[in-house]
């Protein structure tokens, strides 16, 4: 954990969760040469559970996988471990859509496939992506 995500305690501030999963993400998709591919995904939904407190200095890893996957969007699974503590720290999900930009905004577009394949990798016999965001 970096200083700057902490609160005057020292423990990560609850918004610092979900810039961390985003790193995570967005590490998945640049290891796989889609790193311009996080334009054409808004979020619609998420949730986040805390378990245990996150501390500046904290080592962590990120766990990602596929949940649910649809025509038009996806959901994923991530779970946030404290390797210093060895304590699960935060689990929760990320759901969003494929959009394509027109002139008076975006529209809801199929997934590509290239992005479908890359979430596919992580759910049902594979291993999920994991991360250390901080590498």
């Amino acid at each position: 954990m970096y200083w700057s995500e902490t609160d005057a305690a020292g423990i990560a501030h609850f918004t610092s969760i979900l810039r961390i999963v985003e790193r995570a993400e967005e590490d998945l998709y640049r290891s796989k040469g889609l790193g311009e591919v996080h334009r054409l995904i808004p979020r619609i939904e998420v949730h986040a559970r805390y378990r245990s407190p996150l501390r500046w200095g904290d080592e962590i890893r990120v766990r990602l996988e596929l949940d649910e996957a649809r025509s038009r969007g996806l959901r994923y699974k991530f779970e946030i471990y404290n390797e210093t503590t060895g304590k699960h720290a935060a689990e929760g999900y990320v759901a969003f859509a494929c959009v394509e930009k027109e002139d008076n905004g975006i529209r809801a577009v199929e997934c590509p496939k290239e992005l479908i394949n890359l979430w596919m990798e992580t759910k049902a016999g594979s291993q999920p992506h994991t991360t250390d965001p901080r590498a």
